[in-house]
C-alpha cells in the first residue's frame, strides 16, 4: 500500500510539472517580449530620425544587436569623458576634422587644392599648444596701479602694494 501512495504522489508531481512548465514558459516569453518592446520602439524612432524610413520590423536579434552597439558607444564615451581635458579636446577636434573631411568629399566639384589646404591647416592647428600660460598675465596686471592709469583720488590713501605671491603648480587633492 505504501508503494501505491508513492506512485500517486509522483504522478501528481509529474502532472503538476506537465501543466506548469508550459505556463511558466509562456510567462517567461511574455516577459522577454515585453522587455524587448521598449528598446524596439526607441530604436525604431532613432532609426527613423536618422532617415531610415524602411524600418518596418525589427527582430529580437536586431534589437539586441542595436542595444549592445549603443551600450558600447556609451561605454566609449564614458572612457573619453574620464580622459584629461586636453585628450577630450583632441578627440573632439579630430572628430570635427573628420566631419569636415567627409563633408568636403561629399561636395561635387570642390577644388581639391582647397580641401587639402583646409585639412592640412586643421592638422597643423591640432598640434599647437592648447593653453596659454596665465602667470605672465597675472604678473603684469598686478604691477599696474590705478594711479599708473591716471586715476588719482585726493582723499584716499592707497595701501602699499602687497608682495607678489608665487604661483604654485602642484596639484591639490580635492574630494570632488
Amino acid at each position: 500500500m505504501s508503494f501505491m501512495y508513492h506512485e500517486t504522489s509522483m504522478s501528481k508531481t509529474h502532472q503538476y510539472r506537465k501543466v506548469m512548465k508550459p505556463l511558466l514558459e509562456r510567462k517567461r516569453r511574455a516577459r522577454i517580449n515585453k522587455c524587448l518592446d521598449e528598446p524596439k520602439e526607441l530604436m525604431i524612432e532613432a532609426l527613423q530620425t536618422q532617415g531610415e524610413e524602411s524600418i518596418t520590423k525589427l527582430e529580437k536579434a536586431d534589437i539586441l544587436e542595436l542595444t549592445v552597439r549603443h551600450l558600447r558607444k556609451l561605454k566609449n564615451q564614458e572612457v573619453i569623458s574620464k580622459n584629461s581635458p586636453s585628450d577630450r579636446y583632441i578627440a573632439g577636434y579630430t572628430a570635427c576634422a573628420s566631419e569636415v573631411s567627409q563633408y568636403l568629399s561629399s561636395i561635387p566639384g570642390i577644388n581639391v587644392h582647397f580641401g587639402s589646404e583646409l585639412m592640412s591647416h586643421l592638422g597643423n592647428n591640432l598640434t599647437k599648444p592648447l593653453s596659454v600660460s596665465t602667470s605672465s598675465l597675472n604678473e603684469s596686471s598686478s604691477s599696474v596701479s590705478p594711479s599708473d592709469l591716471g586715476y588719482v583720488s585726493s582723499g584716499s590713501i592707497t595701501p602699499p602694494p602687497e608682495p607678489k605671491k608665487s604661483i604654485k603648480t602642484e596639484n591639490v587633492w580635492r574630494p570632488f
